[in-house]
């Protein structure tokens, strides 16, 4: 999965953009306490581990 896909599976899920960083978009929710970090790499895969612990993050 690329970075772009995953970043609309994100903002569908109810995730919005809180504030750019140096290299990553920091994403909050309302109903979780806790950031999210979406590298700004659009055309890249994601790398296995991280996409794990990313989705079980977002919740899809």
């Amino acid at each position: 999965m690329k970075w772009s896909e995953l970043r609309r599976i994100a903002e569908k899920s109810g995730w919005y953009l809180y504030r750019r960083g140096a290299k990553h978009d920091i994403y909050l929710h309302k109903d979780k306490n806790y950031p999210i970090e979406i590298e700004r790499h659009d055309t890249q895969e994601v790398k296995n581990g991280l996409y794990y612990k990313l989705k079980k993050q977002i919740g899809f």
